[in-house]
């Protein structure tokens, strides 16, 4: 296979990969969507406690922490993927982009254990396998971002 072919299989992948993690910034959104939509105040008090944290506007502070997470996460998936794209349609991209990929797989994977250490609580098996396999297949977006953009980065290191 020739350079000139990786280099564009690598860009079409970082494309796609990009697309993707924006996709799941989505995802992200819906689980903490249903999580503030399910969740009852009692089981909120619990996890403050649980934290050691003594505020008397449980559930108003914690409504309010999720959603700034929700925005930082949703805008740093979003910056991932836009950068990603832009490389793969040939821009130069700071490496930064591939440093916070790789804090938000770490953040999914930690997210994937969680899921399965809780499955004796899940409502259904099938609820369960679906979250499995989208946590999944977003660590896997962001995995196929980080090696498209450093193996591409190296073939044209190389070519240069």
């Amino acid at each position: 296979m020739t350079t000139q072919i990786k280099v564009r299989r690598l860009q079409d992948t970082l494309t796609i990969a990009g697309t993707a993690v924006i996709g799941f910034s989505v995802w992200s959104l819906a689980k903490i969507a249903l999580f503030l939509a399910f969740v009852d105040e009692e089981t909120i008090r619990q996890l403050i406690q649980l934290l050691g944290l003594r505020i008397d506007s449980t559930v108003l502070v914690t409504y309010a922490s999720v959603l700034i997470i929700a925005l930082v996460d949703m805008g740093f998936r979003a910056y991932v993927g836009l950068s990603a794209r832009a490389e793969g349609r040939g821009k130069k991209k700071s490496p930064f982009y591939l440093v916070i990929a790789a804090i938000a797989a770490i953040g999914n994977s930690s997210s994937l254990i969680g899921i399965a250490m809780t499955t004796s609580f899940a409502s259904s098996a099938l609820n369960m396998l679906v979250t499995i396999a989208i946590e999944t297949t977003a660590i896997a977006a962001l995995i196929l971002v980080i090696y498209s953009s450093i193996r591409l980065r190296q073939i044209n290191k190389k070519a240069e």
